[in-house]
């Protein structure tokens, strides 16, 4: 299993509905295989206007040939797992590219970056997915707990 980035864009030719299913063609099939049981992370291209750049993780559940369209396959997503980012996290940030494995050995953005589907390392998802929720964590706790008669917090 390894996490993978799929990148969407709301006016997309392909049939994705990221919280349901995402749709590509063969030439990623080997890629996304990889994917399935483990989350992987949408991206919405930079080239959008006001790209929302990473936006939401979700689980693959399974991996699929598309019975609407010849040579096309769906990753299958667990509804439950979808998640957007409270805070989308871009592409770059602070002048830094935030998918280091996008990078070659001399440190410049190689054509990987061009990729729909690509694989992602843990460090990087785990990068990306702590910068989308830095602002709102999930429960968050406000004010004072107090223990059951008995108990010491």
């Amino acid at each position: 299993m390894s996490h993978c980035v799929f990148m969407h864009r709301s006016d997309s030719i392909y049939h994705d509905v990221p919280a349901y299913q995402y749709q590509f063609p063969r030439q990623y099939l080997g890629r996304a295989s990889g994917s399935i049981g483990d989350w992987i992370v949408y991206l919405e291209p930079t080239k959008v206007r006001e790209s929302r750049g990473y936006f939401a993780v979700a689980r693959v559940t399974d991996i699929v040939a598309d019975p609407t369209a010849k040579d096309m396959f769906l990753a299958l997503i667990d509804p439950q797992s979808y998640l957007e980012f409270p805070q989308p996290v871009a592409f770059k940030a602070q002048g830094h590219v935030v998918e280091r494995g996008l990078l070659n050995n001399s440190g410049r953005l190689s054509g990987r970056a061009q990729a729909a589907v690509r694989p992602l390392s843990d460090d990087d998802f785990a990068r990306i997915y702590s910068l989308g929720m830095s602002e709102n964590p999930l429960l968050p706790r406000v004010g004072t707990v107090e223990a059951p008669l008995g108990f010491a917090v």
